[in-house]
């Protein structure tokens, strides 16, 4: 059996590292190796979709803002704690970067955890749509791996992913939103 000690210490390293599979950090298209830049380009022909259903029962479908505003897509899951931190600083960004941009926040948790996204999104009056994947057919297709949170992708408005975000600690918010301000006037 663990120390509790060594416990404690796992659990803390990844709170603070994130929850995922992947490195913490930035990725824009040029920074990529070789075969990652091949799966960039693929991605960057400006066919860029996302269609899916939000927790309160609607639907969200990239196409209805394409052209008009850009889109940040945060995945999450209800068991990672630097992914449920990320969210309450978007939720905060939100307001004052609606009018160009569309959040949305991607679970990928299965199907059984349906209800705790559910509590998260109203106990936290998440402002943006929360989208959910259960069966994670689109989920894999956008994280590299499939699996990794939080990690985030940015969409601009002729539907090209133009950055990349992989993993999350306190202050990430502060290089986001100035990214996501610089894109904007793009």
């Amino acid at each position: 059996m663990m120390p509790r000690s060594l416990i404690i210490f796992i659990t803390a390293a990844l709170m603070l590292t994130g929850c995922g599979t992947a490195a913490s950090g930035t990725q824009k298209a040029a920074d990529r190796p070789a075969e990652q830049k091949v799966q960039a380009a693929q991605a960057n022909t400006g066919s860029f979709d996302l269609d899916l259903e939000r927790i309160d029962g609607g639907s969200f479908s990239y196409s209805q803002i394409r052209g008009k505003k850009l889109l940040l897509v945060a995945f999450w899951a209800t068991w990672c704690e630097p992914c449920k931190a990320e969210l309450l600083k978007l939720a905060e960004m939100y307001p004052d970067l609606s009018e160009n941009f569309e959040f949305v926040a991607v679970s990928t948790d299965t199907e059984d955890m349906m209800d705790k996204v559910n509590q998260f999104f109203v106990e936290n009056s998440i402002p943006f749509p929360v989208l959910v994947d259960p069966s994670g057919n689109t989920v894999s297709k956008l994280i590299p791996g499939g699996d990794t949170v939080p990690y985030s992708i940015i969409v601009n408005r002729n539907g090209e992913i133009v950055s990349r975000h992989s993993g999350y600690k306190s202050g990430d918010e502060e290089s986001l939103k100035k990214e996501l301000l610089e894109l904007q006037s793009k």
